[in-house]
């Protein structure tokens, strides 16, 4: 297949990089197998230069699994409740069609539910001249660095994860945040995840916990459990673990939810950032 792609690691920390590959014309499992095996060894993909319609999207998206269906339904595709439109563009009544201000802290996809998503997928429609990348960060690797005590102790804990704690956490971006409805809220509730998981593929484990949506750690109280946080946070979120995206038109970027945390950074609003995402469905942590 190597006259066909290429293959280039991105960084040090995590990621890989395809090019050469048009997804819409892939009918063959052994480049799919290809793909899976890079993408769990690099925690990162980025395909490059896809031109993929909605329908290919999903059926590239479903070679991974079933498709998780996100809570913002106000911002789903008006013909695939899988995909969630990320965008600032407005409709013809000066609505906003997609989900602008998603994802402007250090978050997990989805981690506020009892089974969250394995990975999430974002294809690039149109992007800003400047700004809108998007970092993520090596929880393995976070993981790795811990002390042998550090390891033990954390080993026992669990987080309790919220989608309300995007609004109130410790890092929460909360005034530029589309609040929930009623109805969405009700169909949430808090959820409990070990702070350490084991990866279902690698086996390799690695800090669940994240700024956005871990709210406090179980029978510890507040001030006890902040200072945890915050020293897990501190630790993980170092510059050597963290490699920043810097998206092209028509790049297609896949993340391992299990390991990765990710931040979406600010940008001119005067210019459009319009993307689609599709998340797979996962397992409960263990």
């Amino acid at each position: 297949y190597d006259s066909l792609f290429k293959i280039n690691r991105l960084s040090n920390v995590m990621g890989a990089e395809i090019w050469g590959l048009d997804l819409s014309k892939i009918d063959d499992t052994n480049i799919f197998q290809i793909i899976k095996k890079t993408f769990f060894a690099n925690h990162l993909l980025v395909i490059k230069e896809q031109t993929l319609s909605p329908d290919q999207l999903l059926s590239f998206s479903k070679t991974f699994g079933e498709l998780d269906i996100h809570v913002k339904d106000e911002f789903h595709h008006k013909n695939h409740p899988e995909i969630l439109v990320l965008s600032n563009k407005l409709d013809s009544k000066k609505k906003p069609v997609g989900f602008e201000d998603a994802g402007r802290y250090w978050h997990t996809d989805m981690s506020y539910t009892k089974i969250p998503p394995m990975a999430s997928i974002l294809y690039a429609l149109e992007i800003p001249t400047q700004g809108g990348d998007t970092l993520f960060c090596n929880m393995q690797n976070a993981y790795d660095n811990l002390t042998q005590a550090q390891k033990s102790y954390f080993e026992n804990l669990k987080g309790i994860h919220s989608y309300e704690a995007s609004f109130t956490g410790l890092t929460s971006a909360n005034k530029y945040r589309t609040q929930l409805t009623e109805k969405q809220k009700n169909s949430l509730n808090e959820v409990e995840h070990p702070i350490i998981r084991t990866h279902n593929f690698s086996n390799q484990k690695s800090i669940y916990a994240n700024p956005g949506f871990t709210k406090k750690i179980k029978g510890l109280d507040i001030e006890k459990s902040n200072k945890i946080l915050s020293e897990i946070f501190e630790h993980s979120l170092n510059e050597k673990n963290i490699f920043v995206h810097r998206w092209n038109k028509n790049d297609l970027v896949m993340w391992d939810n299990s390991n990765l945390l990710h931040h979406a950074t600010k940008y001119n609003k005067n210019e459009i950032r319009h993307m689609l995402r599709t998340t797979i469905k996962g397992t409960v942590p263990k």
